[in-house]
């Protein structure tokens, strides 16, 4: 069965919250932006480009949401902190949103070492620096951090060597923190997306993806609007008992053959 909404969460149940959502301009953060403003929570959506920022809060405008556009680059770890400070304030952070990132495409014989680095930077070192300074504002509302994983990560993806290992290392950190940090109150989980068909994708990549919609066992990519209820449901009070998870939501595409985008030429014995 397919089709329908997604959105299936109790109107308002996010009111008076506090989030903050990292790459907030477009595609998948656009969407949990949007999502979370709906429910009644005052995001601030953080990105390098404060046009594409003002638009997702001209957006939530148009729907009766409330979103605050702040431009930074959280490879910068001491912008980010004075980011998160002034977003906390006095009130604290309910929810962070770790959703920025990126990274091409390559078998691991073509990843330069500069190339490697600018995709653990964005992708692990980014997330774990924003993480810790939000720390003592999550503390302080018993709050909730959201990481972006990939679906598939256990197995590995040809041609994301790098990307992989940034994610996984998320999941790590993500498991540890909610070992470390479950006695303050603060949750911390992992969400992997299948292929997701985003207005940024370009058109190779998207025909790429299309030749790999076999290796999901629904068939289907993953749409922007489901993985957005997801993470406010893991803010919601329903989540509460939920921490230290990766939740897959891909269409079963880690249980198939795997979404890898490369494959090596067979060699014969």
């Amino acid at each position: 069965m397919s089709g329908g909404s997604v959105e299936v969460l109790a109107d308002a149940c996010l009111a008076g919250r506090r989030c903050l959502v990292t790459g907030a301009g477009s595609g998948i953060g656009r969407a949990i932006t949007l999502r979370l403003a709906a429910l009644g929570a005052h995001v601030t959506g953080v990105g390098r480009h404060l046009e594409t920022l003002e638009e997702t809060a001209k957006q939530a405008g148009e729907r009766g949401g409330c979103v605050a556009a702040v431009a930074c680059d959280v490879r910068n770890a001491d912008m980010a902190a004075e980011m998160i400070s002034q977003v906390a304030g006095d009130h604290g952070i309910d929810l962070l949103v770790n959703n920025a990132g990126g990274q091409f495409y390559a078998p691991a014989t073509q990843i330069s070492r500069r190339g490697w680095d600018a995709v653990i930077d964005l992708n692990l070192s980014a997330v774990f620096s924003l993480i810790l300074a939000a720390h003592p504002h999550l503390a302080k509302r018993r709050g909730a951090v959201v990481n972006m994983s990939l679906t598939g990560i256990d197995r590995g993806i040809m041609g994301a060597a790098h990307g992989v290992a940034a994610r996984a290392g998320v999941l790590g950190l993500t498991r540890t923190l909610a070992l470390e940090w479950g006695s303050q109150g603060i949750r911390l989980n992992c969400i992997g997306p299948g292929i997701v068909f985003t207005e940024n994708l370009d058109p190779t990549a998207r025909e790429r993806a299309l030749e790999r919609m076999d290796a999901i066992p629904l068939g289907r990519g993953t749409d922007t609007q489901a993985i957005a209820e997801l993470v406010a449901f893991l803010a919601s009070d329903a989540a509460q008992l939920i921490t230290g998870q990766l939740l897959q939501i891909d269409g079963g595409a880690h249980l198939g053959a795997g979404i890898h985008a490369w494959a090596p030429e067979k060699v014969r014995a």
